[in-house]
């Protein structure tokens, strides 16, 4: 997957930044448009879907939830992650679903062991982090039917910040340097460091991936999404976005350092609320 999760990164997992509203709100937009087209199909055709990086199965349960609203409780639900720590998460959360969901542990690069002629797969918030994404595409588009769709999105890309996204982003680092300074003097910032995930591509450029990768009539939609200051307060608790705002701090500093500073920001700012552009993308196998 381009990046290596360890039991300290799990504690500062992705997994609260999903519970908000916001969050399951765009990525369901996502999943109902993707799965749209499968509607026609009849309710005892068992259909295939893959869910890669599923993490702690947030749009693994979505995708559960519009596969039953269509009434294909047949279908195959495929959640992929390398993390066993997000897999356990993920078996709990879908306990309440009426679709049985297989979840295995597994790279991009296991996905032809796992599947051969899926009808949709997903990749959903993660696409940013892969170094090669070209080969990733080529992986995902593999296991694909002739026809099948591939959907993914991501919040980091050249385009999703906002005047005030970036406004907010640039105090609310400052503010957490400053109280790293004040209350951890012995903190060093790399100035070097340079994450996966600070790696973002225009949407023109993921659809020339895409179209190398053997996918035609890629659709692209940006879409705006209010963060709230909660939700922005668990992103910064997340491991990859303590070490992409403040590389080189230990993981429980960094955070303690932006979640003691997002408030102050938001107030000092007069917000309550953030603006986020979420590139969707949804492509078929030609």
């Amino acid at each position: 997957m381009g990046f290596l999760e360890t039991e300290e990164t799990d504690k500062f997992s992705f997994e609260a930044f999903t519970t908000h509203t916001f969050y399951t709100e765009i990525n369901r937009s996502l999943v109902q448009k993707t799965l749209a087209p499968l509607a026609i199909h009849p309710a005892q055709e068992r259909l295939t879907i893959v869910d890669m990086a599923c993490g702690t199965g947030a749009i693994t349960q979505l995708i559960a939830e519009e596969m039953t609203r269509q009434g294909h409780q047949q279908a195959r639900i495929i959640g992929v992650d390398p993390s066993a720590e997000a897999l356990r998460l993920a078996r709990i959360r879908m306990e309440t679903t009426a679709i049985k969901t297989e979840l295995i542990q597994g790279e991009t690069e296991d996905l032809a062991t796992l599947v051969q002629d899926a009808n949709a797969a997903f990749f959903c918030n993660a696409i940013h982090l892969i170094a090669d994404k070209l080969s990733a595409f080529q992986q995902m588009a593999a296991i694909l039917a002739p026809g099948g769709v591939l959907a993914c999105n991501t919040a980091f890309y050249d385009g999703a910040n906002l005047e005030g996204t970036t406004r907010f982003s640039r105090l609310w680092i400052r503010r957490a340097v400053g109280w790293l300074r004040k209350e951890h003097p012995e903190v060093r910032l790399s100035r070097d460091t340079r994450v996966t995930a600070m790696q973002w591509l225009s949407p023109q450029e993921y659809i020339r991936l895409l179209e190398q990768s053997g996918m035609s009539d890629v659709d692209t939609t940006q879409e705006c999404v209010t963060m709230t200051l909660d939700g922005i307060r668990d992103l910064g608790c997340y491991w990859l976005f303590i070490e992409g705002a403040l590389p080189g701090a230990p993981l429980t500093i960094g955070a303690a350092a932006l979640g003691s500073t997002v408030y102050e920001t938001g107030q000092e700012l007069g917000i309550t609320g953030v603006p986020r552009m979420w590139l969707q993308i949804v492509a078929v196998k030609g």
